[in-house]
């Protein structure tokens, strides 16, 4: 059968080892039926056949983001967005616009902001807020997803006062007075999250939708959703009907929160024993998501030593090892994969001792995951390598909060923290932990080759990689980390016609462009999803 679209006139790069290099790919019910010249492959083409023509355009695999927050993403392009606040008075002002639109009573809902970037240094308080919500209940969680700031009504709401204790893993942030400042830290937020009213199925699919549309104009065309069932009453379903109502182009796994998954009888209770690997070509379960710290930003990652600034203290584990290791133990059992978040050392070797006391010397077969890995020790690098771990990072981290982590950790311990070249040899899967940080992939890959930060300060220059290989951790390596490599991450016969075309090439321009490298069309299964469909073609 001749193929449906044949790609020709292209510079592909396949990352397949037998074959490099191609000019042309032809398609075939979604997949790569042919890879290789265009003489080759234009060759199988009949009159059915529709052709496009790339005039020279550089192509690699589609971007696979590894760990993202899909939904959440797509929430922050539609509610109050604070990534580019500078001040509190920026902030301030944001919620002060909201507020006005909208009526006595309604939340005031976004946030994004970063107190390393604001000039005072600080996080927004209540009585920053107040001010401009009297009649608004207020919102804002941090950057880092790990913190968040209440106004008076929300507090009030939530019933949170200065004599409400701090619940288990959280902090409620208290001035000197006693009186809570507005400010939660992990598991604190959920006192205000019970109350917020929830999202409707409506408001969830208009999400997913802006977070695809743009995700597609950036080359992703895989995504793992690593927190998924704990914002919307009807996540999955809006998941589901976006992806078949092609609102959402991306394949996307579905990592679901261990908080959500009641246990019975001594296992997960979920959907008749449904576990990672559950779905279809587009939308599948992915890995159990388990907590074991928060954020080096915001100071309550679990570190072995305390931090340089403030130095009174180091972080904490959000739970104890024990019910680390039951949940890992619970999760394994069950026939999920487990994908734990730690970012300080301490959170690091809990998860690594969870990982080896549940699965034993077969742990690699299994794929274990963690997330961040932000602090790292030799020692701690080569337990992940013994145990075959997977190591999801986020090189955009170092430009976006790397002056933050120098003044959180002194330099002393920084050549460590988010590394790169000493992750060599292990599993890696790059990724954008958006909305955390600026998603697109081009800059997360810029990010690795500079290693500098926002302020243009060198941050572990020794930790610097090829293009070529972040690009791999982009795409085989996240791959990889979703047992999808014999499907997706590179273009060969078989696999899913999922590629991205670019305005240049990568690999051949000075690394301080390449950031500015422009995505000029995204295919997800031979099917264009960016800039327009295939009947424009």
């Amino acid at each position: 059968m001749a193929p449906e679209v044949v790609y020709h006139g292209g510079r592909f790069y396949t990352l397949d080892p037998a074959q490099p290099r191609a000019q042309a790919v032809a398609v075939l019910y979604g997949r790569i039926v042919a890879v290789g010249s265009d003489e080759e492959v234009l060759r199988l083409a009949d009159a059915r056949t529709r052709r496009v023509d790339l005039e020279g355009a550089v192509a690699l695999p589609g971007f696979h983001d590894a760990h993202c927050h899909v939904l959440l993403f797509g929430l922050s392009l539609v509610e109050v967005n604070l990534r580019q606040a500078r001040s509190v008075a920026d902030v301030a002002a944001a919620v002060a616009e909201r507020a006005r639109g909208l009526g006595p009573g309604r939340w005031v809902r976004g946030g994004g902001y970063d107190q390393n970037r604001l000039a005072e240094r600080r996080h927004p308080t209540r009585w920053d807020l107040d001010p401009v919500s009297p009649e608004n209940p207020v919102w804002l969680y941090h950057v880092s997803g790990h913190m968040g700031v209440a106004n008076s009504a929300a507090l009030k709401l939530a019933g949170v006062t200065r004599d409400t204790p701090d619940p288990p893993g959280g902090r409620i942030v208290r001035g000197e007075d006693g009186e809570p400042t507005g400010l939660l830290l992990e598991t604190a937020q959920d006192l205000v999250k019970r109350v917020l009213p929830p999202y409707t199925l409506a408001e969830t699919k208009a999400a997913l939708a802006a977070a695809g549309r743009r995700m597609a104009a950036e080359g992703v065309t895989a995504a793992q959703d690593a927190w998924a069932g704990w914002i919307a009453p009807e996540e999955f379903r809006a998941y589901q009907e976006a992806s078949q109502e092609d609102l959402l182009p991306q394949r996307v796994w579905l990592m679901v929160d261990v908080e959500k998954l009641p246990v019975r009888e001594g296992r997960f209770d979920f959907g008749f024993g449904l576990h990672t690997g559950f779905g279809s070509d587009r939308l599948r379960l992915g890995a159990v998501k388990i907590f074991t710290d928060g954020s080096l930003i915001g100071r309550t990652a679990a570190l072995s030593q305390p931090y340089a600034d403030p130095p009174d203290t180091s972080g904490f584990l959000v739970k104890s090892e024990g019910t680390i290791r039951e949940q890992v133990r619970l999760a394994h059992e069950g026939g999920w994969q487990v994908a734990l978040h730690a970012i300080g050392d301490r959170a690091i070797e809990a998860t690594l001792d969870a990982v080896e006391a549940v699965m034993g010397p077969d742990a690699a077969s299994f794929r274990p995951r963690v997330e961040h890995a932000g602090v790292l020790r030799p020692d701690l690098i080569e337990r992940i390598r013994r145990l075959g771990a997977v190591v999801v990072t986020q090189p955009r981290f170092v430009f976006e909060f790397g002056d933050g982590y120098r003044a959180a950790l002194a330099d002393e311990r920084i050549r460590l923290t988010f590394p790169l070249a000493s992750l060599r040899g292990l599993h890696v899967a790059f990724s954008s932990d958006r909305p955390v940080t600026d998603g697109a992939p081009v800059l997360g890959i810029a990010a690795a080759v500079l290693r500098r930060t926002a302020s243009g300060a060198p941050y572990a220059p020794e930790e610097r990689i090829s293009v070529e290989e972040a690009v791999r951790a982009y795409t085989l390596g996240a791959a990889y980390s979703a047992f999808a490599e014999r499907e997706l991450g590179s273009l060969e016969v078989g696999k899913w016609a999922d590629f991205v075309v670019l305005d240049r090439d990568p690999f051949q321009v000075d690394p301080e462009e390449i950031a500015k490298v422009r995505v000029l069309r995204t295919v997800v299964g031979g099917r264009c999803v960016y800039p327009s469909a295939d009947a424009s073609d």
